[in-house]
């Protein structure tokens, strides 16, 4: 039985708000992108549009339309019982700002959106968007000899031989930046691919439509470097350069940041804290309450997996399970087993 089954199985026995408790409990959400229902990436790294409006639906019907980071936080700090939801999405892709953004205020919904600005500034795409250029666009069949320290054979001969390519690949990707790029670049040669990635992420001028409807807009450092593989400067210049670049282009301060990945250490929150931000974001899983710590704040991932049912339509008991955190201990477990 996979994971995405058992989940939908322990839904029936989830009784919704059962962890509400006392005081003030925030929940953010935790998204990326929003594509159009016809669209088939190679790697999904978000929702289908229907799906999102779905999830927008659910929320206004139990009374938690979205709100900002910074909002739920000012309601947190306010000493204000109650559950509130708020919306983020990381890295600016373009499809923020055409499909969520007319979803968001269609439901009378607010989010906070965190840029990867010199990315933007740029007009570069991210690792992960290359890797997929990569393989979806090559004409070899297959991927096989010494690649980033071991030997690889991996078919190409389809979509799902790509996918399950995409997915074998990524964790090389995961290195420090100078390591990355090299590794992108020996696997083009290899397969031959000469043309670079078309960046999806928005354009500063559409960008501005964020800032013009009453969202929030953080920063997610310049180039989404895994910030613990950087030394303390380095990290500084990422977080620091990306809400001056965001300040300069938009006209905002930055409240909040989002941590790349998750990943960060001590030094990326004395970054953080020196930069002037007010709090940063991970990726995981758990409820913001009053006494949270405020550069290490929990999101709830929502992906299609975690509010569509076995026959892949939307499950309100699911993503209301999901969004309870009923499956945490269930991941921590497995996490736990993967870990040992």
């Amino acid at each position: 039985m996979n994971g995405r089954t058992l989940r939908w199985m322990m839904s029936f026995a989830h009784r919704a708000g059962s962890r509400n408790g006392g005081g003030g409990r925030l929940t953010i959400v935790r998204h990326h992108r929003v594509y159009g229902d016809d669209e088939r990436p190679l790697s999904r790294l978000g929702v289908r549009e229907s799906v999102f409006r779905a999830q927008l639906a659910l929320l206004g019907r139990q009374g938690l339309v979205p709100v900002t980071v910074q909002e739920g936080l000012a309601r947190l700090d306010a000493g204000t019982p109650g559950h509130w939801v708020a919306m983020s999405f990381d890295d600016g892709y373009a499809d923020n700002v055409h499909r969520a953004l007319p979803a968001l205020r269609a439901a009378g919904a607010r989010a906070s959106f965190y840029l990867a600005a010199g990315l933007i500034e740029e007009r570069r795409a991210p690792w992960w968007d290359a890797l997929a250029h990569v393989l979806e666009t090559t004409t070899q069949r297959s991927l096989t000899g010494a690649f980033a320290g071991r030997a690889w054979d991996l078919p190409l001969d389809g979509p799902a031989a790509r996918a399950r390519a995409m997915a074998a690949l990524t964790p090389m990707l995961r290195a420090a930046p100078d390591e990355q790029s090299a590794r992108l670049a020996s696997l083009a040669a290899r397969l031959e691919v000469r043309e670079p990635a078309p960046c999806a992420l928005a354009r500063w001028d559409e960008a501005r439509a964020l800032v013009a409807a009453g969202m929030e807009v953080g920063a997610h450092t310049l180039g989404h470097p895994l910030l613990s593989r950087l030394d303390p400067e380095s990290q500084r210049r990422e977080i620091q350069g990306s809400a001056e670049l965001i300040r300069e282009r938009l006209g905002v301060h930055c409240a909040g940041f989002a941590y790349p990945g998750g990943d960060y250490d001590s030094a990326s929150v004395a970054a953080c804290r020196s930069t002037g931000f007010a709090y940063a974001v991970t990726t995981r899983a758990g409820d913001v309450h009053g006494e949270s710590p405020r550069f290490e704040l929990p999101r709830r991932g929502l992906s299609e997996g975690a509010c569509l049912g076995p026959g892949g339509r939307f499950s309100e008991r699911l993503a209301r399970a999901e969004l309870d955190g009923a499956f945490d201990r269930l991941r921590r477990s497995v996490a736990g087993e993967v870990a040992s």
